[in-house]
């Protein structure tokens, strides 16, 4: 196993973790120290479609580098094993095209440059080709996926990405910060897929007989009489074509149902896999009976065992993240201020079930659920409230899932010119959590499941 990463980690160091035997595990792991995300250069898209350039700012400490420059090492490493030994197919790698860079006398490129790669993903015309009335001669950028030809005479990484660099440079890299619609689409501001589209489906916005927006004093798009004005049109003709505005879809028209998901086509309620209640009061099905779920037999461990409707879990119990570490806590565990802020694993109870149990706030506890237990401190909340379900009461709690044994007593930080020892540590989430995934993306359900909290016996 190849361990990519700016810091270490439990996943990369599975082989000496609490209760693990080196000598019993055959996978050999290597641990590569690539760059953060401030000492390279690249591009980011966020959620909202927009791709954003980012410049490098420092570079990588110690023998650290950009994970393009080790994959580009990787390849040639390969390469000239494939070129020397041979082997099944070798010419997918011998022949592979890999000009992303200035190349020496040797032929190896110098230094990965991301820009190359960029217009790659964007696509090039391959040799001089003529569409719709315009000459493009071989090496342009194709400016639009509009453009791309399926003769082979262009090419793109990503069709959704074609325009994002073209002739006119690197859209990503833009910073007007002029905001012409007044309603924050700023679009000149990086660049959105597809071609700088800041709202999909944005014909929905207007009358589709005269082109007026829906709403005149926000329009997104609006026809001033000749063309369409405002954001790039989507999924619109002329007034009064009578094109339909959701062109991805089949119908043309927008839907509050999902056909073709595995479940069927309209999004039903189900109870959780594990649940504390043995009839779904919304509908005859308790649970999703097309639920992805890994149950291993005769593995002799308890990670799918299953607790439904049981004493012994009687408490709802869902995952979160706190504001101070970020996922795995990978990066915000090694950072001092953060491990001070939020130093180890707790678990977040009301008031009323902290009374129930004789749990006061700070104290250290177990949560249980039928796979396994982790340790935390009891932080006792006015937050959270429990459930009347069907004239029961039902309390749920919550653990964060930043915590793993890797920062346990491992990490020691100077403070000025002391040096206090600044831990985070904890158990992982995971330990307790059920491996079931939703029938359609197979998203983990770690937001729902039972468990027990006790007082720690010291």
């Amino acid at each position: 196993m190849v361990n990519v990463n700016i810091f270490d980690s439990e996943t990369g160091s599975f082989w000496k973790g609490p209760d693990m035997d080196p000598k019993k595990i055959k996978t050999e792991v290597f641990m590569l120290p690539c760059a953060a995300s401030i000492e390279k250069e690249g591009s980011i898209t966020n959620s909202g479609r927009w791709m954003q350039w980012r410049y490098k700012a420092v570079d990588s400490p110690g023998v650290a580098m950009p994970d393009g420059e080790i994959i580009s090492e990787l390849y040639y490493r390969i390469k000239g094993l494939y070129e020397k030994e041979g082997g099944p197919l070798k010419e997918a790698i011998t022949e592979m095209t890999w000009d992303y860079g200035p190349k020496g006398p040797t032929g190896k490129i110098r230094h990965l440059d991301t820009h190359y790669i960029a217009k790659e993903i964007n696509g090039y015309f391959l040799k001089d080709t003529t569409v719709k009335g315009k000459l493009f001669k071989k090496g342009t950028l194709v400016p639009s996926f509009a453009y791309l030809q399926d003769d082979g005479s262009t090419s793109s990484g990503n069709w959704l990405y074609c325009n994002s660099y073209t002739e006119k440079g690197n859209m990503a890299a833009r910073r007007g910060g002029k905001d012409s619609s007044g309603i924050g689409l700023y679009s000149e501001w990086a660049w959105c897929w597809p071609v700088n589209r800041r709202i999909i489906y944005n014909g929905a916005s207007v009358d589709p007989g005269t082109g007026k927006p829906w709403d005149e004093k926000h329009p997104v798009i609006f026809w001033n009489g000749s063309k369409w004005v405002g954001d790039v049109p989507d999924g619109v003709a002329a007034p009064g074509s009578g094109r339909p505005p959701f062109i991805m879809k089949p119908n043309g028209v927008g839907a509050i149902f999902g056909p073709g998901r595995a479940d069927g086509p309209f999004p039903e309620h189900y109870e959780p896999l594990e649940c504390p209640v043995e009839k779904n009061i919304m509908s005859p099905q308790l649970v999703n009976p097309t639920i992805k779920r890994w149950d291993k037999d005769g593995t002799g461990t308890n990670v799918d065992a299953r607790a439904s409707c049981n004493p012994k879990y009687p408490i709802i119990c869902s995952t979160y993240r706190v504001s101070e570490h970020w996922q795995t806590g990978l990066m915000t565990r090694w950072c001092p201020w953060l491990a001070e802020m939020q130093p180890d694993m707790f678990v977040e109870m009301g008031t009323e079930l902290a009374k129930n149990k004789g749990i006061k706030n700070g104290e250290i506890v177990t949560v249980k659920s039928v796979r396994g237990q982790v340790d935390a401190v009891a932080i006792v909340t006015e937050r959270w409230k429990p459930f009347n379900i069907d004239g029961n009461t039902v309390h749920e709690v919550g653990i964060p899932w930043h915590y793993g044994w890797i920062t346990t007593k491992m990490r020691e930080y100077v403070h000025g010119d002391k040096k206090p020892e600044v831990f985070t540590f904890g158990d992982s989430a995971n330990i307790v959590t059920p491996f079931i995934g939703d029938a359609n993306t197979m998203i983990p359900e770690s937001k729902a499941f039972m468990v027990n909290v006790e007082r720690k016996e010291v």
